[in-house]
């Protein structure tokens, strides 16, 4: 056995080896933040955009082989479920993100409150299956609700040392991850979808995604599960996740409360359709908005002490998701209409126009999601609520007039009026913090 002596200065020899790298990489960050900013982008957006190519294939698949109906009512499991998740998601592994020192001991508990939060959304899916298909219109659908229950609880379980996959910046496993989620997705859907014809398939494509996602996790980040909990680091990662977790719940309202109105006003048949065009108009720039918000975090996080650098960091991100969302709505304005007949069908002809819309949608969501990153990168996430909440509001007001008096372009109206409303509020949120966090000269 090694002497205590020996023992102690090896670990301080690791600490001082460990704080030289991560100075060397906020060097790096002030001396040239595009280098690494693209580098990393270059991976997630690699990442995502192998899986919207994907995703866009399994639609496109999946909405010639299958009604609208069928996707509403998978589209009103998911949304249920979804909401849970988002509802009592405490977002603990974010703040690990941003954690100073070792965060391994933090594991157990993080492992064993997401274990028990998604058996408890299960519990309820079930529980809650005939009320749930009555408010959606779903008539004797209800199983839809068992069947998407498992897929909380496999989602929940996910090694927590991918955590160090952010922290590390080492994005091209992002790229793996979400690359063989999508294409399980896509195989296994297939295969379900032709042989059950309906709603089935799409539950089947999405447990076969997320059970091989499951695997990986375990596979690059090998974790042994415990179930422990200890209440003092819950308690750190909940003052800094909850938070994040409240701006990122009162977001999914917003982006939900739409559907949920659809669902239930109009059913499940136009629910389908609404979700397909919404998905098809927010989808390239969202899934680069969210490839680029993976970068922006980490990296903002280091630049808390470099205002100058940061200022241009953000100005050259918002660029260039304001470049990409532009280019895609001006296609989607000059060939939405084509490319919905001849992909999806004439069955699909009502997503046209609520299309267009949600392209513009898609452009502002991208600027709330980069503000959003900044705020939960300069250690103030609560600020986001403000924004969030707002957007939230102003949605809930406008939805129910807006859908039923003009259907699916109503309720995608709604949703751009609420994005235009919450977006000075961030701006305030984001100038704000940015003066308290500068150091003063």
């Amino acid at each position: 056995m090694a002497p205590a002596g020996t023992e102690q200065a090896a670990r301080d020899a690791e600490a001082r080896v460990a704080a030289d790298r991560e100075s060397g990489e906020l060097r790096d960050l002030k001396g040239g933040f595009l280098r690494p900013f693209v580098a990393g982008l270059s991976w997630t957006g690699a990442a995502r955009g192998v899986a919207s190519v994907l995703t866009a294939a399994r639609y496109v698949l999946f909405a010639r082989m299958l009604r609208p109906f069928d996707f509403g009512v998978f589209g009103a499991a998911m949304l249920v479920s979804t909401a849970l998740g988002a509802f009592t998601d405490p977002r603990m592994g974010h703040a690990l993100i941003q954690q100073e020192g070792k965060i391994e001991p933090y594991f157990d508990t993080l492992f064993t409150t997401y274990l028990v939060r998604s058996l408890i959304i299960s519990v309820i899916l079930v529980v809650s299956s005939h009320q749930l298909a009555a408010f959606f219109r779903l008539g004797n659908q209800y199983p839809v609700f068992w069947a998407i229950a498992p897929l909380t609880l496999i989602q929940g379980i996910q090694s927590p040392r991918i955590v160090f996959l952010y922290r590390r910046l080492d994005f091209h496993l992002v790229t793996i991850l979400n690359g063989a989620e999508v294409s399980a997705s896509l195989i296994f859907g297939l295969a379900a979808v032709w042989y059950f014809r309906d709603w089935r398939g799409l539950v089947l494509s999405a447990l076969a995604g997320s059970s091989v996602r499951l695997v990986l996790t375990y596979w690059y980040f090998p974790h042994l599960p415990r179930l422990r909990f200890n209440r003092e680091f819950a308690r750190t990662m909940l003052s800094f996740g909850l938070w994040f977790g409240a701006g990122t719940f009162s977001e999914y309202v917003a982006k939900q409360l739409d559907n949920l109105m659809v669902g239930h006003l109009l059913g499940p048949k136009l629910l389908g359709t609404y979700q397909m065009a919404f998905r098809a108009g927010e989808m390239p720039v969202a899934e680069f908005t969210n490839a680029t918000s993976l970068v922006t975090f980490p990296m903002v996080a280091r630049l808390r002490k470099d205002p100058k650098t940061r200022r241009r960091f953000f100005t050259t991100v918002v660029a260039v998701v304001t470049l990409v969302g532009l280019a895609y709505s001006a296609f989607i304005i000059t060939f939405g209409s084509q490319i919905v007949l001849k992909l999806f069908g004439p069955q699909w002809v009502h997503a046209i126009v609520p299309l267009k819309v949600l392209c513009i949608y898609g452009v502002l969501q991208g600027w709330l999601v980069v503000g959003r990153s900044f705020l939960a990168g300069l250690g103030k996430p609560k600020r986001y609520v403000a924004a969030a909440v707002t957007r939230a509001g102003v949605l809930a007001i406008i939805i129910y007039p807006l859908t039923l008096w003009h259907g699916l372009t109503g309720a995608a109206s709604a949703g751009v009026i609420s994005l235009a409303v919450a977006l000075p509020v961030l701006i305030v949120m984001l100038l704000q913090t940015d003066r308290e966090v500068t150091p003063s000269l």
